[in-house]
C-alpha cells in the first residue's frame, strides 16, 4: 500500500458526510472515496447480519479501488460490523464509537444522554464502554427510529419534523450536562437540536478523524503530496438526491457523485 492511495469512507447514506467534512479539514491533501448505501438505508432498523453484509460489500468495493485505510463513518455499522470487517480486511480500519466515548470520558461529566438509532440503543455499547472506564457517569440512551430517514429524505420537507424531534428530546434527561450525537446524520440538524437542549452537544467526527490521522501516521501512510486531494462519492440509490444534500451541507458545488451496484462487486 502506498501513501498516495485513497482513504475509504463508508456510511449507510448521507450521515458520513459529517465525518468527511472533518476529514477534508484536517487532511486536505488526501484523496477520499466515499460510499453511501442509500439503497439500504436506514441501517438502524436492520439486523446485525444485514448490516454486516451491506458493509462488507462496501469494504470490498473500497479495497478494489485501492484504498489504504477505511473509516466506518456510521455508528450503527461500527457496532454491528467493525470487528467483523477487520477480519475481512488487510488494511487499517476504524469506526466512530470510541471517538464519542473518549470525548465523554474526557469531559468530566456526571451525566450524559446519547441520541442514536434503535440498533445502537439496543446494543448498549456507549453505556457499556463509558461505564467500563467510569462507573460514576450516568448514561441515558435514546433510540430515534425516524430521525435518520427524515434527514436522508430531506429534513426541511417533513412538515411535522419539529413535533417528532420534540418527542425524542423529551426523553433526554433534564440533568444531562451533555448530549452525544451518536448517529452521523444528526449533525445535519445540530442547530435544531441545540434549540431544545441547553447543555453541551458532542459531535464525535473531529475525534474520529484525529484517530484516522494517528493511524495513517503510525502506518507511514500519510499522503506527502501537497496539492488538494480529490473526493469521489458513490451511492447505491438516487444520485441527485444525495448530491443536493451533500452539496448543501458541505457548501460546495459540482461534487462528483456516481451510482454503484455493490451486488456486482467481484473479489
Amino acid at each position: 500500500m502506498v501513501r498516495s492511495c485513497s482513504i475509504g469512507v463508508l456510511d449507510s447514506g448521507l450521515g458520513g458526510v459529517s465525518v468527511l467534512k472533518s476529514l477534508v479539514k484536517l487532511m486536505p491533501n488526501e484523496d477520499i472515496i466515499y460510499v453511501g448505501d442509500t439503497k439500504n438505508i436506514p441501517y438502524g432498523g436492520r439486523t446485525k447480519e444485514e448490516i454486516r453484509k451491506f458493509a462488507l460489500r462496501i469494504v470490498e468495493f473500497l479495497i478494489l479501488n485501492k484504498c489504504k485505510m477505511i473509516v466506518v463513518a456510521c455508528n450503527t455499522a461500527s457496532i454491528a460490523a467493525l470487528d467483523y470487517l477487520k477480519g475481512h480486511c488487510n488494511i487499517p480500519i476504524v469506526g466512530i464509537i470510541d471517538a464519542g466515548v473518549e470525548i465523554v470520558l474526557d469531559g468530566g461529566y456526571k451525566e450524559v444522554s446519547v441520541l442514536c438509532t434503535p440498533f445502537t440503543a439496543k446494543s448498549g455499547d456507549h453505556k457499556r464502554k463509558i461505564n467500563n472506564k467510569n462507573k460514576k457517569i450516568k448514561v441515558n440512551v435514546i433510540g430515534c427510529e425516524l430521525l435518520c430517514p427524515m434527514i436522508e429524505k430531506g429534513w426541511e420537507t417533513i412538515e411535522n419534523r419539529d413535533d417528532i424531534l420534540d418527542e425524542y428530546m423529551s426523553h433526554v434527561s433534564k440533568t444531562s450536562e451533555a448530549l452525544l450525537l451518536a448517529c452521523t446524520h444528526y449533525p445535519f440538524i445540530k442547530e435544531e437540536i441545540r434549540k431544545k437542549f441547553s447543555g453541551e452537544i458532542i459531535v464525535p467526527s473531529d475525534e474520529c478523524v484525529r484517530e484516522v490521522y494517528r493511524t495513517l501516521r503510525e502506518n507511514s501512510l500519510l499522503n506527502e503530496n501537497k496539492k488538494k486531494g480529490n473526493v469521489e462519492f458513490y451511492v447505491t440509490g438516487d444520485v441527485n438526491s444525495f448530491k443536493d444534500k451533500a452539496e448543501k451541507f458541505l457548501k460546495q458545488k459540482n461534487l462528483e457523485v456516481y451510482k454503484v451496484n455493490l451486488t456486482d462487486i467481484k473479489k
